[in-house]
Formats: structure tokens, C-alpha cells, sequence
């Protein structure tokens, strides 16, 4: 009881911007943190378990046909109808099969996924209005110290044409995500060096997928340029995707900064009950207000 007090004794304390906290308190997931992509899955998802916003894998709508993607179209649409829970962002796919590197050498990998996202995009429009797209700054990969200058090179000429396109014709932001191991991406110094010579770059936030610097650390120095986050913990020697809690993330710092920073979106979930037991949304509304509650003990509020 005494938490739940701290709670929302510090929800009544906050500054509340035009369009900042109010969402960051609100919770989002991954589409697939919800049990199945139905109406009644979803609807619970709403209703019993406080989720407001979900983000969409777009792998579905593509290396298919259009009766394929027409059917999961349906689908989503059918499920969303009625649930109360709204689209925030697309994310794009980045496997290696197909064209979905921004960053690769070769000129004309990067034209065609280029092309590739267009087409997602096109297609994810009938999903619904998202406000982020989702992109990794380049596929799974071990790129090496003398390889990365020219790859980051690569991805800031392909992303002077993407980000206005995206803006543009959908109405959206792009947001690159930090990632793990030896992907482009995966430390402040590559995102010190987009930041620099990118306009209008925009940042996902994944706070489990630093290995070589503190999460909390990452988000500090980017925080003005964080549009999406996915939220989920780790053991700091590889991504895992728990709920939070489990690892080693600092979040009432995390919190703490992403707050004074007057983040514009939801407290967006990245787990889903294959990283972890417990990673479905079940959990997630409870194990938000445990880590609201954290944060006002850590502002000291008593």
C-alpha cells in the first residue's frame, strides 16, 4: 500500500508537458507479447491488463504475396477493431535474407532495401497511422573497426533520403535503433557521428542492447534525440529481453532521464513470453508501477 501511495504521489508531482509525460506513462508492447492476434486477446490486452499502444513487425508484409499480406492485414485490422488500443510504430525487418540494410557495401543491396521498406511502409499504411518507424542501422553483423567508418557513411547518405521520404509520405519519424554485439549501432561513437552529420535523427532506445557502456549511461547522452524506446532488461554480456527487474538496467535512472528529457511516447515493451516466463502483458502494468514507484523512492519522496 505504502508503494502504491509513493506512486501516485509522484505521478501528482510531475510536470506534465503538452504531449510528454502523460503518454510515458502509458504502457505499449510488442505485438507479440500479446497471447494471439485476436480480438479477444486483444480487447484483454485493453481492458484487464492497462496496455494502450502496441508496435507492429513488419516482417509480415513482405517475401510473401499479396494474398499472404492481405490476410495479416485482416487479421491485425480485425483484432485492433473495438480493442481501444492504438498503433504507435512499425518496425522494419533486418534479416540478412532479404534486402534490409541501409549500411551494406554494395550499392546495390542498399537500393533495394531501400525499395523494400518503401513497400512495407505502402503496405503497413492499411494497418493503421504509426507516428515511428522502427529501422536497425544495419543487419546482424561483426563489422570491423577499419569496416565502420565507411558503413556509417553508407547509412548517413541512404538516410538523407529515407527520413524525408518517410516524413513525407507517412507522416512519421524514423527512429534508429542501438543494438548489440558487432552491428553498426552499438555504441555512443557511432551514434555521436550520425547525430553529427544526420538532420533529423532520431533515436529507438533499446535499454538492453548496450554491452559495452551502461545503459542508463546511453540514454543520458541521447536523450533529446529519443522518439521510441523498448523496454526490457539484461545481463549485460548479451541482449535478452526480460522483464524488467531481472537484469542489470539502473531504471530509476533510466526513468529519471528519459523524464527530465520530457520523452513523447509510450512505456513500449519489448519481451514476449519467449525471451522470458514472464514477458507478456500480464505483467507488464504491474511491473510498470513497481518501476514508477522505484523512481519516486529514488527522487526521494517519501
Amino acid at each position: 500500500m505504502k508503494r502504491i501511495f509513493q506512486f501516485f504521489l509522484f505521478l501528482s508531482l510531475l510536470p506534465v508537458p503538452a504531449s510528454g509525460q502523460k503518454r510515458f506513462n502509458e504502457i505499449g508492447a510488442v505485438y507479440g507479447a500479446i497471447r494471439s492476434m485476436t480480438p479477444e486477446a486483444y480487447k484483454e490486452a485493453y481492458d484487464e491488463h492497462g496496455i494502450r499502444w502496441i508496435e507492429a513487425w513488419t516482417g509480415n508484409l513482405t517475401g510473401g504475396t499479396e494474398e499472404q499480406y492481405d490476410a495479416w492485414i485482416e487479421r491485425f485490422n480485425t483484432a485492433m477493431k473495438g480493442s481501444g488500443l492504438k498503433l504507435w510504430s512499425v518496425h522494419l525487418p533486418f534479416t540478412r535474407k532479404a534486402p534490409n540494410d541501409l549500411s551494406d557495401n554494395r550499392p546495390e543491396w542498399r537500393e533495394a532495401t531501400l525499395k523494400n521498406w518503401v513497400e512495407i511502409l505502402d503496405r503497413a499504411t492499411r494497418i493503421g497511422k504509426f507516428r515511428v518507424v522502427v529501422m536497425h542501422p544495419s543487419s546482424e553483423a561483426q563489422i570491423s573497426d577499419e569496416e565502420r567508418p565507411q558503413r556509417l557513411e553508407n547509412l548517413r547518405q541512404m538516410l538523407l533520403r529515407f527520413i524525408p521520404l518517410v516524413k513525407e509520405r507517412y507522416g512519421a519519424v524514423v527512429a534508429v535503433e542501438d543494438l548489440p554485439r558487432g552491428c553498426l549501432g552499438n555504441s555512443s561513437a557511432d551514434f555521436d557521428w550520425l547525430v553529427a552529420n544526420v538532420p533529423d535523427f532520431k533515436i529507438c532506445y533499446d535499454t538492453n542492447h548496450l554491452l559495452g557502456e551502461k545503459s542508463h549511461a546511453f540514454a543520458a547522452r541521447f536523450a533529446p534525440y529519443i522518439v521510441n524506446i523498448h523496454v526490457s532488461d539484461y545481463d549485460g554480456i548479451d541482449e535478452r529481453h526480460w522483464m524488467p527487474g531481472r537484469g542489470i538496467v539502473e531504471w530509476p535512472k533510466v526513468i529519471d532521464i528519459l523524464t527530465r528529457a520530457g520523452y513523447d511516447g509510450p512505456f513500449m515493451y519489448e519481451v514476449t513470453p519467449r525471451n522470458d516466463p514472464r514477458g507478456s502483458v500480464e505483467y507488464m502494468r504491474s511491473t510498470t508501477d513497481s518501476l514508477f514507484a522505484q523512481y519516486a523512492l529514488y527522487q526521494g519522496i517519501e
